[in-house]
């Protein structure tokens, strides 16, 4: 995560994930600590505590959107004042509160927040600047020398989201859920099939801190990196 933190231009960061939402400080070393969502206003009052401020602080904060994988709209489909409607084959549009595209070529990456996601972090005075998780990934894959053939997986609790490139074009992104390290491996061992990927090498890096998977990297993956 310490490489995805480093490309943001705030100190203070929000990242929402699909079973809760990380707190971050890189004015303290990066300092981060993960909460699960519960019932009620958890987001906001964490946020306050954690960063050791007031209802009233206005400064300035990046949320980062890894709620769900964007929706990938070829550039000379898309119109902003469509978007939804792409975004609506995928999702329940209802729940949905605001969207926001960021270029990948030839591609445009739709992310949104959901409704109460918004509403927890309206109730914050912060400058919120809004980045998906993804684009900070190919942020990432622009600035590193790699291989014409990359995988880029991020490992979560739970979660698998996977970023497949070959000579620098985009291939495929997605989001696999998972129960054991076996399942994880077979998701990208598959991408690598179905992508024609056969020699890529493979970056891996974890936000769990019990990843499963790393033991089975070692043993059945030939060309990786693991990031801690």
């Amino acid at each position: 995560m310490k490489k995805l933190v480093s490309l943001l231009t705030c100190d203070k960061s929000i990242w929402l994930y699909p079973n809760g939402f990380c707190l971050v400080d890189g004015a303290h070393s990066g300092r981060q600590q993960f909460f699960r969502y519960a019932d009620g206003d958890i987001l906001s009052v964490k946020a306050l505590e954690f960063f050791q401020t007031n209802a009233a602080d206005s400064s300035d904060v990046e949320v980062v959107i890894a709620n769900e994988p964007p929706v990938v709209i070829p550039k000379e489909l898309y119109h902003a004042e469509d978007a939804q409607k792409f975004v609506a084959l995928q999702f329940d549009i209802a729940k949905l509160a605001a969207t926001f595209a960021s270029d990948r070529e030839p591609y445009k990456l739709v992310y949104f927040l959901y409704q109460n996601e918004k509403n927890a972090l309206d109730r914050l005075s912060f400058a919120k600047h809004f980045v998906s998780y993804w684009e900070l990934i190919c942020r990432h894959v622009q600035q590193e020398k790699h291989a014409d053939q990359l995988l880029w997986v991020a490992e979560h609790e739970g979660f698998l989201d996977i970023y497949a490139e070959k000579k620098g074009n985009m291939m495929l992104l997605t989001r696999f859920n998972y129960v054991t390290a076996e399942d994880e491996l077979y998701y990208i061992m598959n991408v690598k099939q179905q992508c024609h990927l056969k020699d890529a090498e493979v970056r891996i890096v974890s936000e769990n801190r019990r990843s499963p998977l790393k033991n089975l990297a070692k043993k059945y993956l030939d060309n990786y990196l693991w990031i801690d």
